[in-house]
């Protein structure tokens, strides 16, 4: 009864309500039967439901034909390497459409790298065949590639097909080459390396231009690895940005004055470029002298400077005092 119970709703309510009340013993066979006899059989009934008056026909048919007669009976037109396919889906019948996606997918397939993808996967089921299909380029279209991605049970597997597909594009774009990538991703073997693929190679990608232009005194950064370099130089947590950067929502650059230098943190936000900080080594302020040339040089240049400080006002007396925190009241 538990094997019964372990198969899905549609396929136990044609066999136990329908087919073998009038095949007595069909349901127990098919379900002692093997993987491929099995999955024949579930392919055949999830195209071809049997009508009331079907019932005992279809139990004979499917009781006494082989394989093949089987599909052709339900698919007409048999791909090459479907019925071996059926076979890899296992001893879990899987939900009415795996069985015409699989078929459709080999039927009329939307890359041959999708065909030799399914002929090699250990292991077939609808999420996997979605994977396969959503992929792009077609050359990401590998049986590990789809198992890691399969295998990320946190978050929607169909969903990330498409995240890695996007990311592929948009890194390319950013000047990673194409076939360095693909290699890289074709190579990965699990979940993990995939998804720690991604940071490695956004430091390859070229930045998208700078919005204040190079002087003797400014040097924009233009690409992940002088990101990564300067990173080191300055000992700072810069390399975080990498990817706002790489998006075109941030911006990084190295002011020079007076023998000194800071990296400067630049963002983009309602249509403008501000400064979101200046930093020296570790971190560490700038002299005021480089705070103020640098604001200055930004400004120029159309960036905002929010953090150049203010001329003293006798009014600063009242916004002292109108400070959220500076009072604490408590109130019974």
């Amino acid at each position: 009864m538990s094997k019964h119970c372990s198969q899905p709703g549609w396929l136990l309510d044609l066999l136990i309500e329908g087919i073998d009340q009038h095949c007595r013993g069909f349901a127990g066979d098919l379900l002692r039967a093997s993987t491929e006899r099995l999955q024949v059989t579930a392919a055949y009934l999830a195209v071809r439901p049997p009508g009331r008056d079907e019932m005992a026909r279809v139990g004979q048919f499917l009781s006494s034909a082989d394989h093949l007669t089987i599909l052709e009976a339900g698919y007409s037109d048999v791909p090459k390497g479907f019925r071996r396919a059926l076979s890899r889906i296992g001893s879990q019948v899987q939900d009415q459409r795996c069985y015409s996606l699989l078929y459709e997918t080999l039927a009329r397939p939307p890359s041959s790298d999708v065909v030799e993808c399914i002929h090699r996967m250990p292991s077939i089921d609808r999420q996997k065949l979605l994977i396969a299909r959503m992929l792009s380029p077609s050359s990401l279209v590998r049986p590990n590639v789809v198992n890691a991605i399969a295998g990320m049970t946190a978050t929607n597997s169909v969903s990330l097909a498409v995240d890695v597909s996007t990311a592929f594009r948009l890194l390319v774009e950013r000047g990673v080459d194409a076939d360095a990538l693909t290699d890289a991703i074709c190579r990965i073997r699990s979940e993990r390396e995939l998804m720690n693929l991604w940071s490695r190679w956004l430091s390859r990608c070229i930045f998208p231009a700078h919005p204040v232009p190079d002087t003797e005194a400014y040097e924009g950064i233009v690409c992940g690895q002088d990101l990564m370099r300067l990173a080191l130089q300055f000992r700072n947590c810069s390399k975080r940005y990498l990817l706002p950067i790489v998006a075109g929502e941030d911006g990084m650059g190295v002011f020079y004055h007076a023998g000194k230098s800071a990296m400067v943190h630049l963002r983009h936000s309602e249509g403008r470029w501000r400064m979101e900080g200046a930093y020296g080594p570790r971190n560490a302020p700038p002299p005021s002298s480089l705070r103020e040339t640098l604001y200055g040089h930004l400004e120029a240049h159309g960036v905002v400077v929010s953090g150049r400080k203010r001329k003293r006002s006798e009014w600063d007396a009242v916004r002292r005092l109108t400070q959220p925190h500076f009072f604490n009241f408590e109130f019974d």
